[in-house]
């Protein structure tokens, strides 16, 4: 079976073989038949064009220049053939010597004055053999040379109809030898050669290169003649774009050809480039033109007696300009001009708001003026919010390259420093409407006032002043920002005024008294109320709606300092530390120049004031002191429970629960010594914690309490006639410090004036203090002459715990003489 495979295959290769031959012959003879055929042609076509060539018969003749050039194509592998080379060697040059020979036809069918005098037709069919040949740029060049020979000649540099004011003569020459090419001479050009455009690129090109000239030997430009020019310029360009049908592409930007979509180049920028270098004349024309507005609105009288006028009138003729002028460098340049003009525009509205608005704001502003400065405020607004869109117009505008330097954020930054310098003269008018109310206070009875009654004259003054300027602001200020701003300055304000003018009764050297300082607290409140009320003045909603969170807050802190100051002077000066407590109650921080204020007010003399700040001085140490040390510690509104404190303690509270009332008595009795203050001495502070011992022991009372109210403890216990005749002895006064008893034998215990330091706002107990022994521990009495071992160890480890203890003590004592 193989070999039968085999053989048949060898068979039909043998038939197929035989086949392929033929097709190759086939083939072979098919190219040489049309390779002679072609050959034969392509000899008869360059007989035939020699011919046409003499006889000028160009019309024929641009068929044949056609037909050589297909069958030339078709010997390109043929160039090794000597025959066929030298044919096509031949034929290439009869074709560029009947191109030479019809465009010098074309040419000579002109005359010097580029006036037509060959007949159009044959010349057409001149035009058309040169356009088979590929030679076309010689014969538009000869032709638009020729026809702008003149335009060198009329419009040579020194002359005066080349000058810059005379740039539309110029367009006007183009347009006539473009109407004349249309009747006269476009039918001797084929349409696809557009001699027309060319030409008119040839012009632009020469007008741009003569007025570069003419602008760089000029000393002095005139800018009203250089915009003309370049005004007449664009409106050219724009022409010749619209005449030869070129417009820019939707997609790319790109000019084309309108009906063909072929890429082509505009005209826009072909002449006004040459100008471009030059518009900075422009920029600095417009730029005095704004100077001058600015001027004028400055001495310009302002009419504000207009109900309908909101704004300055000089804003909006200075924002008109800006317009116009902006709408006419776009026309002009979209570059570095713009970019400028844009910084012009950003300087002028700078120098508006410091030289127009800010200084055309009255120096002691009153309640007339207010509707001038709601003016400069509403105009400041206006101008901000238009070069922000100024901003946005140019940034659309302008080339990319300058886009993202555009910034309108300097002349904006001065526009709001005028707003703030208007919202400042406001608040001024009211303080200087205020000013004789806050006179009234300065010069007020305040160190001999005898009862405190209703508020003062001087506060409806205020009253009256801030009604009637906030009604006028509102009705006139365009912003509800504006307002809200106005009213947290004014109240700042007045705080500020009415603190000086306190200070200012002090400069009188007129102390305030605490009936003065309880009357201006009682003012202070109905300045309170007033401000308050301020954001609601002349609004259409309910006037008794909570004024803005923010506002509330800032008029609270600013009465808030004063109330502080005037309750710090309502304190006792003596002794210095409960002026110091009441102090530093009231300014935690304490601030020594509030300090210092709170002494002059109160008129205490300065030969004194060393010893208020050494008071101020250690209750800050003391307080701080007690931050740090241990956190078992109790606080004034805080409970002692039973158990809580060591048992000693917890004793000493029960049994110095029922001295308050008899303090108070003894108080009363003293206030008319001429030494006595009210305070208990110390000798017999310590007298009746430590008189009698059985006083200590084996009482079940309630738990103390620390009261503010009161002396500083409340107990369940004890009567006056409970009390032991060591305690009532020192509550007489008869016992004396060296008489005083020491039954756990540790001496000096609350016996110095230190002991009874008013300050101290806890108390805290050492380890040996919690080791102290409970109530049954110290079992026995001094009475009887007994000693537990506890008292025993205690004295004789008494040098050992003798200072910490006096310190606990002192620290309790301190809480009761404080309350």
């Amino acid at each position: 079976m193989r070999a039968k495979a085999r053989t048949s295959e060898r068979t039909v290769l043998d038939i197929t073989q035989d086949i392929k031959a033929l097709d190759f012959a086939k083939r072979n003879l098919t190219q040489t038949t049309t390779a002679m055929r072609r050959l034969q042609m392509l000899i008869a076509a360059v007989r035939q064009l020699r011919q046409l060539k003499i006889q000028k018969r160009w019309g024929e003749a641009a068929t044949v220049v056609s037909a050589i050039t297909g069958l030339s194509e078709g010997f390109s592998g043929y160039e090794q053939v000597r025959p066929v080379s030298s044919l096509l060697s031949s034929a290439r040059e009869l074709q560029k010597d009947t191109a030479i020979q019809a465009a010098t036809f074309v040419e000579r069918g002109f005359d010097t004055q580029g006036l037509l005098t060959g007949e159009a037709g044959q010349m057409r069919n001149a035009c058309e053999c040169v356009q088979a040949t590929g030679t076309t740029d010689r014969v538009i060049g000869f032709y638009c040379t020729l026809q702008l020979r003149a335009y060198a000649a009329i419009f040579q540099l020194d002359d005066d109809v080349s000058q810059l004011e005379n740039v539309s003569r110029r367009y006007a020459w183009l347009r006539r030898i473009l109407q004349n090419h249309a009747e006269m001479h476009a039918s001797v050009f084929p349409d696809s050669w557009k001699v027309a455009e060319q030409l008119s690129r040839r012009f632009a090109e020469a007008t741009r290169d003569q007025l570069s000239e003419l602008l760089a030997t000029r000393e002095k430009v005139d800018a009203d003649q250089l915009l003309a020019a370049l005004a007449d310029t664009l409106a050219f360009e724009t022409q010749c774009n619209k005449k030869f049908g070129i417009v820019a592409n939707n997609s790319d930007g790109l000019a084309v050809y309108e009906g063909s979509g072929e890429q082509a180049v505009s005209f826009v920028g072909s002449i006004s480039c040459a100008f471009e270098p030059y518009m900075a004349i422009f920029v600095r024309g417009e730029q005095a033109k704004f100077a001058a507005l600015v001027t004028q609105a400055q001495s310009a009288p302002v009419a504000d007696d207009d109900p309908s006028l909101s704004v300055l009138a000089s804003s909006t003729d200075l924002l008109y300009q800006f317009r116009e002028s902006l709408r006419q460098c776009a026309a002009l340049s979209t570059g570095q001009a713009m970019y400028d003009l844009a910084v012009v525009f950003g300087q002028s509205l700078s120098s508006y708001a410091r030289n127009v608005l800010i200084q055309g704001l009255p120096q002691t502003p009153q309640l007339d003026d207010l509707k001038h400065v709601c003016l400069v405020i509403n105009t400041a607004d206006y101008c901000a919010s238009v070069a922000a869109q100024l901003e946005s117009k140019i940034v659309e505008r302008i080339d990319k390259a300058y886009a993202d330097r555009v910034s309108f954020g300097p002349c904006r930054d001065a526009l709001l420093g005028a707003i703030n310098a208007g919202i400042r003269a406001l608040v001024a008018a009211v303080e200087n409407m205020c000013e004789p109310a806050f006179n009234a206070l300065a010069q007020g009875p305040w160190h001999t006032l005898q009862t405190v009654g209703d508020q003062s004259a001087y506060v409806s003054m205020i009253a009256s002043a801030v009604d009637a300027a906030t009604l006028s602001v509102r009705r006139h200020v365009s912003g509800s920002r504006y307002l809200r701003s106005y009213c947290d300055k004014l109240a700042v304000r007045l705080c500020e005024k009415y603190s000086a003018a306190i200070m200012a009764n002090r400069n009188h050297q007129e102390e305030i008294s605490e009936v003065g300082a309880e009357q201006l607290l009682l003012d202070a409140q109905a300045l309170k109320s007033v401000l308050l009320a301020v954001p609601a003045i002349g609004a259409e909603e309910d006037k008794k709606a909570q004024p803005p969170n923010t506002y509330a807050r800032i008029v609270t802190q600013g009465v808030g300092k004063i109330e502080a100051v005037l309750k710090a002077i309502l304190a006792p000066s003596d002794p210095p530390e409960a002026l110091a407590d009441r102090f530093l109650l009231l300014f935690p921080k304490a601030p020594r120049d509030t300090f210092q204020l709170v002494l002059n007010l109160k008129g205490i003399r300065s030969a004194d004031h060393h010893l208020y700040h050494k008071s101020l001085q250690r209750m800050i140490q003391d307080t701080n002191n007690n931050a740090a040390s241990e956190p078992s510690v109790a606080t004034y509104s805080t409970p002692v429970a039973k158990g809580t404190l060591p048992a000693y303690m917890e004793h000493a509270l029960s049994a110095s629960a029922p001295l308050a009332s008899q303090r108070n008595e003894r108080d009363n009795r003293n206030k008319n010594k001429p030494d006595g203050h009210g305070r208990m001495p110390s000798t017999a502070s310590s007298a009746m914690l430590f008189a009698n011992r059985s006083s200590l022991v084996g009482r079940s009372e309630s738990p103390a309490v620390f009261s503010p109210s009161g002396t500083g403890l409340k107990s369940g216990a004890a009567s006056s006639g409970d009390l032991p005749q060591t305690l009532l002895a020192a509550r007489d006064g008869r016992l004396q410090q060296q008489q005083q008893p020491d039954p756990l034998g540790i001496t000096g215990v609350g016996s110095s004036a230190s002991a009874m330091s008013p300050r101290a706002s806890v108390f805290s107990y050492t380890a040996e203090s919690r080791n102290a022994p409970s109530d049954g521990e110290l079992g026995g009495s001094a009475a009887d002459g007994t000693n537990s071992p506890v008292l025993a160890s205690l004295a004789a480890n008494a040098t050992a715990t003798r200072s910490k203890i006096n310190e606990n003590l002192r620290k309790f004592m301190s809480n009761m003489r404080r309350n």
